[in-house]
This record gives structure tokens, C-alpha cells and sequence, in this order.
């Protein structure tokens, strides 16, 4: 693999990222928000989950005193201090797609163009309910529509193959992550969440765009234990764990040099396609070693194809907040988490997942920030 193809594969690889981290966060804050006004007021959920999820839960704590809804939205939603806010992944993807027009399809340049000028214009403050709710409905058809037209109409080569392993090491990191807080909600010692659990497992559910495909599929009334394996092993559910594992598998089986990602992805294959635990910390004890290995995973696919593009692409200063923050190779939001959603800490005899986290001290490359060169 050539210089210009690791430069130009490492920016459609996180151009795929960008695009499904920006799909998936609209969907889950749109979801969140209409779960919240269904339950009680007296009920102990809130907004903090989402953070939760996201990664990035010291970040948002810098910054903010409560994690409010207003708050929380202006973080996941537009605060360009958060590496991983819902405008910063439009922003790096429209910055990717730059470099890439030689490559990717002049119409998908330009559909990518017009969900930025839409984002940055619809989901700017004052960001009211009503806009909000309408922008974020709005987001996965424009990201839907770009990933379409670039697989009906881009050459299926290695760009293409890269591209498709952003999409779906991303939405594995997602899913895993949205179904790890709806199982730590199921923790909490609070008798009165007994009744409302099927509502919350069918937001979950809405998250990942899959409470159809369950209906369809399952033929069960909605309970934790049919929504874990459906969302976690269900081989034809386009945004189950098993199904975005077996998509990897398939798209680095076409690359040069795949032994080590390969034997990686494998590995976690293996490992879901025995799980059959119960217990809710158990279960969150299993999604956080997913997570870590789908960081290793991305590392070492990294290091296997980027290694001379990151080499050789000097890091261009920036100024903005969001950029002050050095994101490594996994982004932020990529990192196992170690506290609940209540933001306390786990006990103590667990294995500490925060001694395997990628260090954020470690400077990415222009594409990982989603930053051109000048």
C-alpha cells in the first residue's frame, strides 16, 4: 500500500466514523428526548446517560455544573469544546471528504457539503424543542442518503472497503455502548423503574432504528433479556453487534496485510457468539471488553495502514476549542467507561477497564481530527 493510498484510506476509514458517529448521536438524543417526556417526572432518569454513552463524561463535567437537558443536548448536540459533539463529526467528515473528492463521487461531495451547511444552520443556539426535535429527524436521512449514493455509485476498491470499516466499527462501538447504559439503568435500586422497563428497552431499541425488525423478528413482548440477544447476535440485523463484526471481517478479508486486525476481529466473534449471560453486571462487564477490543481493533488497524500517512501529516495548529483536545487514534468517545450511569464509581473487585484505555495524550492525525492539511 502506497503513501498516497494510506493517506487517502485513512480519510475515507474515519470519513465512514464521522458519518455514523453524527447519524447515530441525532438518533440517540431525538430517542432520549422522547423517552423522557413519557416517564414520570419522579422517576431517576435523566440526561447524564447520554454523556455516559458518548465517552466523554469528564469532558462535559469541565464544563457544565448539572447535566441538565439543556445542558446535555448543547454538548452532544453543538458545543464545539466536545471532540465528539454532533456538529464537530459533521465538521471532520466535510473536512475528510475534501481530500477525497478525486475518489469518492461528485454528487456525495456535494451531499456531504449540504448536511453541514443544514446542521450548522438548523442545530446552531438558541436551539429550541421544536427545531431540535425536526433537525435531528433530519440528520440520519441526509447521512443515509450519502452512504447510499456512495454504494450505488463509488468504486468498490479499497477506499471503498475502508470507508465501510469506519461505518461499521464505529456503529459495533455504538451499539454496544447504548445497550451498556439501558443495562446499567436495570442496576439501580429503585423499585418504581420495575413497571416502565419495557418502555426504556424499547428506547433502546428506537436508538439503534431496530424496534420494527424486533417486532418482526422476535414476536415477544419487549423484555431485556430477547432485546440483548437480538441487538447483540442477531446475524441479519443490519446494526447488531454480530452483524457490524461480520462486516468487518468480510471488509478487511479484501485488504492487503489483515492477519493482525483479522485474528482481532475474530477473537471478539468468538467471544460474542458465546455469551450468554444474565445478570446485568455481568453484562456490563462483557460491553466493556467489547469496547476495548474494538479500540485494539481500531489501533491496530492504524498501525497495519495509516502508520506512514500519520507519519508524514504534520499536525496543523488550530485554535479552536474543540481541536485543543488531543483525540488519539480512537477518538474520545472511543474508551471503555468506568463508572455507572449515575456517574459512580464500580465496585471495586471488577478488573479496572481504565488501565487499558488509549491515552488521550496521543496526538491524531489530520484525519482523525478531521482536519485537512494546509
Amino acid at each position: 500500500m502506497t503513501h498516497t493510498l494510506s493517506s487517502t484510506a485513512q480519510r475515507a476509514y474515519w470519513l465512514g466514523r464521522y458519518l455514523e458517529r453524527a447519524e447515530s448521536t441525532a438518533r440517540l438524543v431525538s430517542v432520549n428526548a422522547r423517552l423522557f417526556y413519557d416517564l414520570p417526572k419522579r422517576l431517576p432518569l435523566g440526561w447524564q446517560p447520554l454523556v455516559v454513552i458518548t465517552g466523554n463524561q469528564d469532558v462535559f463535567n469541565e464544563f457544565y455544573d448539572e447535566p441538565s437537558e439543556k445542558n446535555v443536548t448543547r454538548f452532544l448536540i453543538n458545543d464545539a469544546r466536545n471532540p465528539s459533539s454532533l456538529l464537530n463529526s459533521i465538521e471532520f467528515a466535510r473536512e475528510n471528504v475534501r481530500t477525497l473528492r478525486g475518489i469518492i463521487p461528485r454528487q456525495a461531495v456535494e451531499y456531504v457539503n449540504e448536511l453541514y451547511l443544514y446542521a450548522k444552520d438548523s442545530l446552531s443556539e438558541p436551539l429550541s424543542r421544536l427545531r431540535r426535535s425536526q433537525s435531528l429527524v433530519d440528520i440520519p436521512k441526509f447521512t443515509q442518503r450519502i452512504e447510499g449514493f456512495m454504494s450505488a455509485n463509488m468504486l468498490h476498491d479499497d477506499h471503498w472497503s475502508f470507508f465501510r470499516l469506519g461505518n461499521y466499527i464505529e456503529r459495533a462501538d455504538m451499539t454496544s455502548r447504548i445497550i451498556d447504559v439501558g443495562t446499567d439503568n436495570m442496576l439501580a435500586d429503585v423499585v418504581e423503574l420495575e413497571p416502565f422497563a419495557d418502555i426504556q428497552w424499547r428506547s433502546v431499541l428506537l436508538s439503534l432504528d431496530a424496534a420494527q425488525s424486533y417486532n418482526t423478528e422476535v414476536q415477544e413482548p419487549i423484555n431485556q433479556a430477547a432485546v440483548l440477544d437480538f441487538l447483540l447476535q442477531n446475524p441479519r440485523l443490519p446494526r447488531s453487534l454480530a452483524y457490524a463484526l461480520k462486516s468487518t471481517r468480510n471488509g478487511l478479508r479484501a485488504l492487503p496485510r489483515n492477519d493482525q486486525a483479522l485474528r482481532r476481529v475474530n477473537r471478539l466473534r468468538r467471544k460474542l457468539a458465546g455469551f450468554n449471560l444474565t445478570e446485568p453486571e455481568q453484562i456490563r462487564e462483557f460491553l466493556d471488553e467489547v469496547q476495548i477490543d474494538l479500540a485494539d481493533l481500531n489501533s491496530s488497524i492504524s498501525r497495519t495502514y495509516f502508520a506512514t500517512a500519520t507519519k508524514r501529516s504534520p499536525v496543523k495548529k488550530i485554535s479552536k476549542p474543540a481541536d485543543k483536545t488531543a483525540a488519539d487514534p480512537t477518538h474520545s468517545g472511543q474508551t471503555a467507561r468506568s463508572t455507572k450511569a449515575a456517574g459512580k464509581q464500580r465496585p471495586s473487585s471488577r478488573r479496572s477497564v481504565a488501565k487499558r484505555r488509549p491515552s488521550k495524550k496521543t496526538t491524531s492525525s489530520n484525519a482523525e481530527k478531521g482536519k485537512s492539511r494546509s
